[in-house]
């Protein structure tokens, strides 16, 4: 029996045999094969047995020399290799995969035909609690990686009633078992009732097989309405409820677009920053309720004053953004602008009082002012604020000059730079509750930064300026590191708390997040359990291949995962179903009106049922009252986090400051 015309991408095989040119005939097949069909082959093999598969591969056409040399077949020695991956008898994770997996990469390469005698090896040694670890290892690689492995094993090592439990454990840890030359080890009287007990165990299978494949066919039903509700439910998501405009998020993905491919002629697309003046004391003076109105029939306004031609979107309470593509010069800009401060300027019947607003307009261009949405949409903002000191009803073309705003970012980002030396930066540890029992179950490790210039820094502000100096990396380091020692610290005073860590997108395509996390993991002494990395949705599918691949190398070490802002960006369901995570955090602006927006309420059921369904847990962020919390747990939310429990709240010891 053949091993070749059997093996598919990750398939672990293993093969019995009583003598060394039957093994060396069924190895030298099936490596040929993998050549033939354009795989690169890894042996590891001992001497004698590969100087007699190398010879059998030339017989059979493949040019050895040729193939070494270009790397198409790499061999390494086993006996020497066995002793590379080893620590105090046992197998090491690690070493295992610095000197066996550092070349074989998730994506982008031909997939990988191996052949192995190690366990062999260890078996032979006596050591059988190692070798089934190393299969188990073996096994998970097969797994996660775009490889094939092929592992032989001499049947004289098992012979005795012993050796059975071993027999058993390495059988388990594969995908196929061939037999050798000898198939039965039982007497012949004994192998037609072991025939008939085995083929009642491939109908008790067969039967559990159909139910689990009817199970899954349920488990995709549901998944399916599940996407089409959120389909739905999202789209409803994408209009403000008090202007009925479109939100920000949309409105920047067509702005996007339209850079992208730009319309028209002149390829042109334009950012209007709109500010409308009065609302503060329209809401003050008459109530929220009028001032609700007043916004909705200026942003009507403006709809109506772009007809078809702009897209209009609301940004902020009393902010609004127009994408205007296909512009055609300064001039018709500028008369497009001059009617929406003609038409916001219209009064407006509140209450049975005549309110006069007005508003004003910064400006910027594609190409001109900015190539990327970020760019323009800062550009525009920094001109409506040139308007604003202008006085009323102005509006402002962006202009290089503006940029002179940018002193204080400049400051801050050589004063961030000094911040972690200094001890300017403080963790803090947000609790985590279960939303039934009040437990805190975990704590999120979060850092403050303590300005000696500018006092305290708001995150959002001084986060934005640690992704553009590089300073993220080293402070999310620094976070890491300090968690898991203090989570460690905590175990042993008896406190067993697992440490939550949020984890850039940058760090973890970039590949170095897994090595970071195995050093901190054995520098602090933590199990990999008590740790929980959060990643942002919108990061995961930037490269939804890469990032599951990244997920399962860091599953593999026990930490707990999770999806933080889910429902933010425009996941596939299709990805999210092979992600190995352990729970979802819903977007904080859902959680903001769960309480007031019905449609929010919808997409927040949907996301609790289908969480549930994939067997995930479900973390509400940004709780920040006491109804809330109610209403979140009565939907069967399981963990809650928030302003709440701000009292709870934990800041580090100050210490060593550096990062490690």
């Amino acid at each position: 029996m053949s091993a070749a015309p059997q093996c598919q991408s990750h398939d672990h095989i293993v093969q019995f045999y009583e003598d060394d040119a039957f093994l060396a005939e069924v190895v030298a097949d099936y490596l040929k094969a993998g050549a033939d069909a354009g795989e690169r082959l890894l042996v590891l093999l001992t001497a004698p047995h590969l100087a007699d598969v190398l010879q059998r591969l030339s017989a059979g056409g493949l040019d050895t020399d040729a193939a070494m040399a270009s790397g198409q077949l790499v061999v390494y020695d086993a006996d020497l290799m066995l002793e590379a991956i080893m620590r105090d008898g046992m197998p090491e994770a690690a070493l295992f995969e610095r000197h066996l997996l550092s070349g074989i990469e998730a994506d982008g390469s031909p997939p990988i035909r191996a052949f192995g005698e190690l366990v062999d090896l260890l078996c032979a040694r006596g050591n059988a609690e190692a070798a089934v670890q190393l299969e188990a290892l073996w096994h998970a690689a097969c797994h996660r990686l775009p490889l094939t492995l092929l592992c032989g094993y001499s049947l004289q090592h098992f012979d005795r009633p012993a050796d059975q439990a071993a027999f058993d454990a390495i059988c388990d840890h594969h995908t196929h078992v061939l037999p050798a030359e000898r198939y039965s080890r039982l007497a012949p009287g004994q192998q037609l009732r072991e025939v008939s007990r085995l083929q009642q165990q491939v109908q008790a299978l067969d039967h559990e097989s159909a139910s689990r494949q009817q199970a899954e066919q349920n488990l995709a039903a549901v998944q399916r309405l599940c996407g089409e509700m959120l389909m739905e439910l999202a789209e409803h998501a994408r209009h403000d409820r008090v202007t009925g405009l479109t939100t920000r998020r949309h409105a920047q993905q067509r702005l996007a677009d339209l850079i992208v491919d730009p319309p028209g002629q002149s390829g042109r697309v334009a950012v209007l920053h709109v500010d409308i003046d009065q609302l503060k004391a329209i809401n003050e003076s008459l109530g929220r309720e009028m001032g609700d109105y007043f916004l909705h029939q200026t942003a009507q306004r403006i709809k109506r004053c772009l007809a078809a031609t702009g897209i209009v979107s609301r940004l902020d309470s009393d902010e609004m953004m127009v994408v205007l593509p296909g512009i055609a010069s300064r001039c018709e800009l500028s008369k497009v602008a001059e009617r929406l401060l003609d038409w916001t300027s219209q009064p407006v019947e509140l209450g049975g009082q005549r309110v006069v607003a007005s508003c004003c307009i910064g400006i910027s261009l594609f190409p001109e002012h900015g190539r990327t949405v970020h760019e323009l949409m800062r550009h525009a903002n920094r001109a409506r604020r040139h308007a604003q000191r202008l006085g009323h009803r102005r509006y402002q073309v962006f202009t290089a000059e503006l940029c002179d705003d940018d002193f204080d970012r400049l400051a801050l980002r050589s004063e961030l730079r000094e911040a972690l030396p200094r001890g300017e930066l403080e963790l803090y540890y947000l609790p985590t509750l279960c939303a039934r029992s009040g437990q805190v179950m975990a704590i999120l490790a979060q850092p403050r930064w303590q300005s000696s210039r500018f006092g305290k820094v708001e995150a959002a502000r001084w986060m934005s300026v640690a992704e553009e100096t590089g300073q993220a990396a080293i402070i999310g380091r620094w976070v890491l590191a300090r968690a898991c020692r203090l989570a460690k610290d905590w175990i042993e005073a008896g406190i067993g708390l697992r440490v939550a860590v949020q984890i850039p997108t940058a760090e973890l395509l970039g590949g170095e997040i897994v090595d970071r996390v195995v050093e901190v993991l054995e520098h602090s002494g933590l199990p990999g359990e008590m740790l929980e990395l959060e990643l942002s949705e919108s990061g995961l599918m930037r490269a939804p291949r890469h990032a599951a691949a990244m997920l399962e190398r860091l599953k593999a070490l026990g930490v707990r995962l999770t999806v933080d802002e889910f429902g933010s960006g425009r996941s596939s369901l299709e990805y999210l179903h092979h992600f190995p995570i352990d729970s979802i955090k819903i977007h904080q602006p859902f959680i903001a009106d769960c309480l007031d927006a019905p449609h929010h309420q919808a997409i927040i059921g949907s996301m609790i049922g289908m969480a549930h369904q994939l067997g995930q847990q479900v973390i509400a962020g940004g709780v920040a009252t006491r109804e809330q919390a109610d209403y979140l747990r009565w939907q069967g939310c399981d963990l809650l986090q928030g302003p709440l429990w701000s009292r709870m709240e934990y800041c580090d010891a100050p210490g060593d400051q550096a990062p490690e």
